[in-house]
């Protein structure tokens, strides 16, 4: 009996130990969430907006001129003949020959600028001070009538500086004579160099002569209202505006009236 019992026992063990292992199934999850994407941010493509033209708001033409103008863009281009309506740009230049005579407007300001025979200038600078138009000329050679309309303008030679407010200004330059005048027909003018400089009323002129200053204001000589007369033919349109000065100017020879 115990030997059968021993038997059965040792069967019972073999078919435990070779019976196959139950594998339970994986529990499934309960309440998981699916992943969340964020949500794409907008992309930008920045593009540099175009910077804008600038456009001058002051502009120097040649509104007449006569025979034997010349002008260039600047200096590093030969001069050519010179029509009415070119825009002579910063830098430019322009000249007059023997018997050549031209006019220069400065828009929108409204100032003239008379070109005398045998002139050569430059335009250096025509800007904006403070909303006050300012401009900057340089006179190589000859003689220019300045009729200024607002703001201020200064005529640079080797010589020295001239500028006006207010009105009416002539300036001459020879090289040969190493010598500078400038004349006030109204307005505020001034003339300077190394060695001072003098202030200018209507009716006043002053020199440099071979670098030296003069020792301060003098009066306008015939001669020289007779050149503003010849080349600056606007006076005309002006009765009233030189006062003292037109009693002077009257009893000038008469001119032919130039426009």
């Amino acid at each position: 009996m115990p030997r059968i019992f021993f038997t059965w026992l040792t069967i019972l063990f073999l078919l435990t130990a070779c019976a196959p292992a139950i594998t339970l199934p994986a529990a499934t999850p309960t309440n998981t969430l699916a992943p969340v994407s964020s949500p794409a941010l907008p992309t930008f493509t920045l593009t540099a907006s175009p910077s804008p033209v600038p456009t001058p708001s002051r502009r120097a033409e040649l509104s007449q001129v006569e025979p034997l103008v010349q002008a260039r863009v600047s200096d590093e281009v030969a001069f050519s003949a010179a029509a009415p309506g070119i825009t002579l740009p910063v830098g430019g230049e322009a000249q007059t020959g023997e018997e050549g005579r031209a006019r220069l407007d400065l828009a929108p300001d409204g100032t003239i600028i008379r070109l005398a025979p045998n002139t050569h200038f430059a335009l250096s600078k025509l800007d904006e001070e403070a909303g006050n138009p300012f401009t900057d000329l340089e006179l190589f050679f000859g003689q220019l009538y300045i009729l200024l309309s607002g703001g201020e303008l200064q005529v640079q030679t080797p010589a020295g500086v001239a500028s006006v407010r207010g009105s009416m200004m002539g300036v001459s330059y020879d090289h040969a004579a190493e010598t500078m005048i400038v004349t006030c027909l109204e307005g505020h003018c001034s003339l300077q160099n190394e060695g001072g400089r003098i202030e200018l009323v209507a009716g006043q002129a002053a020199d440099i002569i071979r670098g030296n200053l003069a020792r301060g204001p003098r009066s306008l000589t015939d001669g020289e209202l007779y050149g503003w007369l010849e080349n600056a033919p606007e006076l005309n349109d002006f009765p009233d505006l030189l006062g003292g000065l037109r009693e002077r100017i009257d009893k000038l020879p008469k001119l032919p009236r130039r426009r």
